[in-house]
């Protein structure tokens, strides 16, 4: 495997360390603000909103500019939005402006840093390891709820955990600028004529029907998977309490790392499946499987906590089962010259998916319930699963205009 592979997805991985503080914290939070479900899920989903409003500037600039530059400055801008969070955060207004530049942040470092990848390879590794890039995106996420699990266990305050996440945040903006080594593939830089100009080409993408199928699947995907991230931590501490199970809340973090953990497994699967196969098809296909998961998993909150805990598990590996090939299709249908845009519009229409996922399920919980409702629970993990449903209509339509 080459080095920038090793370098790119582990310095991902690290830039991602804040992800989970506000997922672990949020019960915390929301008692010491008195926040409701959807006041909660509103500032979970800021974090998605930062990042869609900063992707068409950060990304599709890296048609233009060098996107190791690119990729310091939003780690350095996640950085002040975790410390900005520790100091001074109090209410739902401040605290999703805040949590929101955390999002810009991650806008700049995931797609640059795919890009710093996809110019570093060859046409056939870019295939080939464009999954394991994406799929480090969950070994992130295990990686952050796995650690501020550990960190909230020994009682440390929130305001220590986002200042701690803003330092590893801080010292990651660096390593792929001095260490990533320079571009070996040919292509025709566009000019900078302004950010109007670099945004405009986006919306071109629209055009690429092979493209836009996988890009706006890719919007079901990240709303089923950020809903489900944001708000799994406080449905297996209900799940614990109604089935009287006694869980720690490091237990709980574990689990979820466990799942962010195995879902690389599940996304690398899931990719290498579909290189050389009708990729639009089977990702079709992935996206029922998944719907149905999550009628199975919503069931399974009736029976038992271990019972949940498992199908929980394995709807986190349907939901990311088909992420890097989404992505993977999203980079292979187009020029090499307009990748950062295509890639531009794929975050943003996917991050706007993700940006409702924490705040629909917030209010169904709000109307159906509350957090101690297991009709309201029941109720959320079903509508979780309309993101999969999305996704599978959407390219159901285009394979009949095919």
């Amino acid at each position: 495997m080459p080095r920038i592979v090793f370098l790119s997805c582990f310095i991902q991985m690290f830039s991602m360390t804040g992800f989970a503080v506000w997922p672990i914290y949020l019960l915390d939070l929301q008692t010491l603000w008195n926040l409701s479900n959807s006041e909660a899920g509103w500032i979970s989903g800021s974090f998605y909103i930062g990042y869609v409003i900063a992707t068409p500037f950060l990304v599709s600039m890296t048609d233009t500019f060098d996107a190791r530059k690119l990729y310091c400055f939003s780690s350095l801008l996640g950085c002040l939005g975790l410390l900005l969070f520790s100091f001074f955060a109090s209410n739902v207004i401040n605290a999703s402006i805040y949590w929101g530049l955390v999002g810009g942040g991650l806008a700049g470092t995931y797609m640059p840093g795919l890009q710093i990848l996809n110019s570093r390879l060859n046409k056939i590794s870019r295939e080939k390891y464009v999954a394991v890039y994406t799929s480090f995106f969950g070994l992130g996420v295990a990686f952050s709820f796995s650690l501020f699990g550990f960190i909230k266990s020994y009682e440390i305050s929130w305001e220590q955990a986002f200042l701690f996440a803003s330092f590893i945040l801080f010292i990651s903006a660096f390593p792929l600028l001095l260490f990533s080594g320079e571009e070996i593939e040919e292509r025709q830089k566009r000019p900078y004529q302004g950010i109007i100009k670099v945004i405009i080409p986006i919306f071109t993408t629209f055009k690429n029907k092979k493209a836009l199928p996988f890009i706006l699947g890719y919007g079901g995907h990240t709303y089923e998977l950020f809903g489900f991230r944001s708000w799994t931590f406080p449905c297996i501490l209900f799940l614990s309490n109604y089935f009287n199970t006694k869980v720690s809340d490091a237990f709980i973090a574990n689990c979820i790392g466990l799942m962010g953990f195995l879902g690389i497994f599940a996304s690398i699967y899931g990719a290498k499946y579909c290189i050389g196969k009708d990729r639009a098809r089977i990702v079709s296909t992935m996206g029922s499987l998944c719907f149905i998961g999550s009628i199975l998993t919503a069931i399974s909150f009736w029976f038992s906590f271990w019972l949940a805990l498992i199908m929980l598990l394995i709807y986190n590996g349907l939901i990311v089962l088909d992420s890097g090939s989404l992505t993977t299709g999203t980079v292979i249908n187009g020029k090499p010259e307009d990748r950062g845009v295509r890639l531009a519009l794929h975050s943003m229409v996917g991050f706007f998916g993700g940006a409702l996922g924490g705040p629909i399920i917030g209010f169904v919980l709000d109307n159906f319930g509350g957090q101690t409702s297991h009709l309201a629970w029941f109720l959320s993990f079903l509508c979780l699963g309309l993101g999969s449903l999305f996704s599978t209509l959407c390219f159901k339509y285009y394979l009949s205009k095919a």
